[in-house]
Parts: structure tokens; sequence; C-alpha cells
């Protein structure tokens, strides 16, 4: 058997910290553990690190403040043969998401079309966890999540909305889906490792407590974040509000606590959206012109042949077959800093 590279974690051993974590000191039951834990190893997987199990000290954070309750279920409050309105009860955010789109799975198996909203729902990972789901079922999925505002609008002072994620997945029949996941707002972890690079901040990316722009990294505790292209992110930020918080009649924009706010729930809202491709041109047809899309796109003339033009989720599926066979990247320093932070908030390892 080879060896583990130093600078990997084994994939059991990931799962076992997210099973201690939600499980043995959080109290979460069975079905909630496994899918906390699969979205968030998934998330590794794919080469998402900032929503992987590096994120598991702010569950337990939430989990102390009382803004997730772990043993807590959402509950379904209204649904017509389309749609469904689920109340995220501050319920451990994956589950509730992973129920979410497996009812709008149903929905879409019987309708053509399903879609669900939650309401008050928590932190639930990379999103394109849930819109992977729908694929893998042979669905079109598109997920959002409209979450606390730290993200200023183009021109404006103090955070308005947040990084709002919106995801799609798109099935191919014999192959990996096309997925694209996209945060509206830069990604304060991701700008964080920028500045550990760079010495700095990239110009255009936060500002300062007063509201002036910044590219000191010490600004993004008290400051804000600015949307990713500006109006362009803006924009699709508030689609993401409108599909999110607005249907589910949850908390919207500044009604949303901030995240270091304690004294309330917290109020974020999913959506999830699921299309069968038979009840439109025919799964075979979409499965036929999503595969001449992907062939057109590996054979498209690159500027630089060392860096090829690829289609969405591509560089992820490659390295989840990596990671599957390596572990997932995980240095030593990383994990003995993970492990410190665990044993703070008393995770027996």
């Amino acid at each position: 058997m080879t060896p583990m590279p130093e600078n990997r974690i084994p994939l059991d051993e990931a799962r076992r910290l997210c099973e201690v974590v939600f499980g043995e000191t959080m109290g979460a039951p069975g079905e909630v553990i496994v899918a906390a834990t699969d979205v968030l190893v998934d998330a590794d997987l794919r080469g998402i690190p900032s929503h992987g199990i590096a994120v598991l000290p702010y569950y337990l954070d939430k989990w102390q403040q009382g803004q997730i309750v772990p043993d807590a279920l959402p509950e379904l409050v209204s649904e017509t043969a389309t749609t469904a309105v689920f109340a995220g009860n501050r319920a451990v955010g994956h589950y509730t998401s992973r129920l979410a789109m497996e009812t709008a799975i149903e929905k879409a198996g019987v309708s053509g079309m399903g879609s669900a909203v939650v309401r008050n729902s928590t932190h639930n990972g990379a999103i394109s966890a849930y819109t992977i789901q729908a694929a893998r079922c042979g669905l079109l999925g598109i997920s959002a999540t409209a979450c606390a505002p730290h993200v200023a609008p183009p021109g404006g002072r103090r955070g308005l909305h947040g990084t709002n994620p919106i995801s799609y997945a798109l099935p191919r029949p014999q192959a990996d889906p096309l997925v694209f996941d996209l945060s509206t707002g830069h990604s304060s972890a991701k700008l964080k490792d920028k500045a550990d690079d760079l010495g700095h901040l990239p110009e255009g990316t936060a500002l300062d407590a007063k509201g002036n722009p910044t590219t000191n990294p010490d600004d993004l505790k008290d400051g804000w974040i600015l949307p990713v292209a500006g109006h362009v992110g803006f924009g699709l930020a508030l689609l993401v509000d409108g599909l999110t918080a607005a249907l589910a009649d949850s908390p919207i924009g500044r009604e949303i606590p901030l995240v270091h706010e304690t004294d309330g729930p917290y109020h974020g809202s999913f959506f999830c959206l699921a299309i069968d491709p038979e009840a439109f041109g025919g799964a075979e047809a979409f499965g036929r012109r999503i595969e001449s899309l992907v062939e057109q796109i590996q054979e498209h003339p690159a500027r630089d042949p060392a860096d090829p033009v690829r289609w969405p989720g591509q560089r992820g599926w490659a390295a989840a077959r990596e990671n599957q066979r390596l572990g997932i990247p995980f240095d030593a320093d990383r994990r003995d800093r993970l492990h410190e932070e665990l044993r703070r908030f008393g995770v027996r390892l």
C-alpha cells in the first residue's frame, strides 16, 4: 500500500473529524451527521478548502452561541405540486439544504420542475453540493443562498447583502456534470489567503470600517467586502435575495444579523430548483447538446497551450479523483491548528 503523503489527510480521518464534531460533541442525529460530513468532505475533495473540514470550528462556535441547534429538524410549512417552503428551525444547514433539494427532485420527477425554499436556515457549506445532487439524478440543478450583509454595494460605505452564492450543475449521461459555483461577493477567507501571498489585499475588494477603500487585511475584521465584478456581482446578489429571502418570506439584506451578532437566530435563506430535461426537449437531446458544448470547449483554441480552456467543474473533478486516491491536501501545520481549535471547543480527538 502506498503511504499517505505527509501533507494530506486520509478521507476516513476527515470524515471521522466531522462525525466527532457534529455527533459526539454537538449531539446531532445520524442523518444530520451524514449530510454535514458528505458536504464538507466533498468540498475538500473538489478543491474548495474554504468550505471543507477547516470550517468545523465555525460550526462549533455558532452552536455554542445558539445560532445552530444540532438536534433540530426543518419543518415543511407549505407545498404545491412544484414548490415547497421549509422552516429551517436553526437546524444544521447541510441537512436542511439536502432535504430541500431532495424535495425539489421528487417534484421534478412528477411535474418536470420542482423548487424549494428554506427560511431561517444556517450555513450550508459549498452550495454546489446541492446542484450536483440534482445532476446525479439527471436533472439540471440551481441553488442559491442569502447570508449576512457583509458586502457593500458599488459606491456604498457599509454592508447591504451577503456574499450570496449561486450555483448550477448540468447533468451529463456518462460523465461528471458541469458545475458552476460563484460567490457574488469576495470571499473573506480567500482574501486572507491572497493577503498572505501578496502582503496586502487586492485593490477593489474591501472597505475599512468607515467605508473607505482599503488593502489592509486587518480591516477585514470590522470592515466590509465588495461585490465580485462590481455591478455584475451586485446585480446577481439581488437576484439571490429575491430567489431566497423574498420567496421564503425571510429577513432580507440588512434585516439579517451580522455573523458576530449573537443576540438572536441567524436568518439565512436557501433556494433550489430541479429541472427535468425530459419535460422539455427530452433528456437524450439535452445530453447530446451538452456533450456537443463540452467538445466545443475542449477543442477551443487556447491563447496559451499550457492553459487550455476548461468547462466549469473540470478542474474540481480532476482534483476529486486525485484526492480520493491520495487524501485531502492538508499540511501538518494546518492540521495542528485545526486540532488546537477543536480542542478549545471541548472536542475530544
